[in-house]
């Protein structure tokens, strides 16, 4: 069974994530950049239902961000234990879905 591995971090911390997923030997992944916003700074919003006000108030209060995706055969607990200790002390996510369907057409 493969495993998709999502890596959410601050875009100031890619270096770092590519650098670990290497040594993990992980040597291919793709990349979204994003704006998002962690739970706590939600906990205060109360938005009123213009959407044009709410989006506003995304731009305004969302951070930047990266989310690193790579697929890797069977478990993703190794790989998630070497991420823990190569991104300690810097704020970070990571997610693992089990993926039921991959085809991939080459030119």
């Amino acid at each position: 069974m493969k495993t998709l591995v999502k890596i959410f971090v601050d875009h100031e911390h890619l270096g770092r994530v590519i650098n670990t997923l290497t040594e993990l030997g992980i040597t291919g992944f793709y990349l979204y950049e994003y704006k998002g916003m962690a739970p706590k700074e939600w906990k205060s919003f109360l938005l009123k239902e213009d959407p044009e006000m709410t989006i506003e108030a995304v731009r305004h209060h969302a951070e930047p961000g990266v989310l690193v995706n790579t697929v890797i055969d069977g478990d993703c607990e190794p790989i998630v234990k070497g991420l823990e200790q190569g991104l300690k002390g810097i704020r970070y996510t990571i997610m693992g879905q089990k993926v039921t369907v991959l085809k991939v057409r080459g030119d």
